[in-house]
């Protein structure tokens, strides 16, 4: 077994992959960067053992990070606890696709592993879309080339700052509204998160499509995706699993 690891902004995904490649349980963890290498270390192995798991089974690891305070911390857990030397994804490693925008160093690791997850399951041309704390789209043609993408706030993102820079409005969760024009400033602002969003990713589905000139494969994934995904109008597949499936195919073929 081996563990995919996802270091995001907002959450820390770690998935347990077989010996085939195949997810067999996931759990999400809130991330901090002031936690030590033996902080996570404890609530590893304490989730390896809810799965019914040890340590010892873990045979390797890999690690997708946009964080990189957290780089050294993850290295030290699991050097410390699992006794193996885990991947990176980063410069050098093996993934099968051409990257083709201007400064390939300033790649997003998630965005990377995402797109090669995608393109293993789906095929090209290809939009990845993941709503994380940023929502990033980023396409791939038929020739497995990178051309680039478009990053805009994700939802938590964009509108804590609206609250946080309007004394009059008050803290919302994201929730779907019952109207889509809302009665008071809690659902108006639902509604903006849950409608206006939507909207804005099916309208940059449309102008891709009509850039490049032909039908897309697209993928939506990330923290926020499974409330939006019902509300699209432009074909999708929503996929929760996406990064994790990408860090099992990239383990696969680097592992040597």
């Amino acid at each position: 077994m081996i563990l995919g690891i996802d270091i995001g902004n907002t959450n820390i995904v770690i998935g347990l992959i077989d010996g085939k490649n195949t997810l067999i349980g996931s759990f999400r963890i809130h991330t901090n960067t002031r936690q030590t290498a033996d902080e996570y270390g404890v609530k590893l192995i304490e989730i390896l053992r809810f799965y019914g798991y040890d340590s010892r089974q873990v045979i390797g690891a890999i690690i997708s990070s946009v964080v990189p305070e957290l780089d050294h911390v993850f290295e030290k857990t699991v050097i410390k606890y699992l006794g193996i030397t885990p991947l990176f994804v980063g410069p050098g490693i093996k993934t099968g696709i051409k990257i083709k925008i201007d400064h390939p160093k300033q790649l997003g690791a998630d965005i990377l592993v995402g797109i090669v997850g995608g393109y293993n399951k789906y095929g090209a041309p290809l939009l990845v879309i993941d709503m994380g704390t940023a929502i990033k789209f980023f396409y791939l043609n038929r020739e497995k080339e990178l051309l680039g993408g478009i990053i805009a706030p994700g939802i938590s993102t964009s509108f804590s700052n609206l609250v946080s820079k309007t004394s009059k409005l008050e803290g919302v969760k994201i929730d779907v509204p019952p109207h889509i024009i809302g009665k008071d400033t809690a659902t108006s602002i639902q509604s903006a998160m849950i409608y206006g969003t939507a909207s804005m990713i099916d309208g940059i589905i449309r102008k891709i499509k009509k850039e490049m000139g032909e039908d897309i494969n697209v993928v939506i994934t990330g923290g926020e995706a499974k409330i939006i995904f019902p509300f699209l109008e432009e074909k999708a597949i929503y996929d929760e699993n996406l990064i994790l499936d990408g860090l099992a195919v990239l383990y696969g073929k680097n592992k040597n």
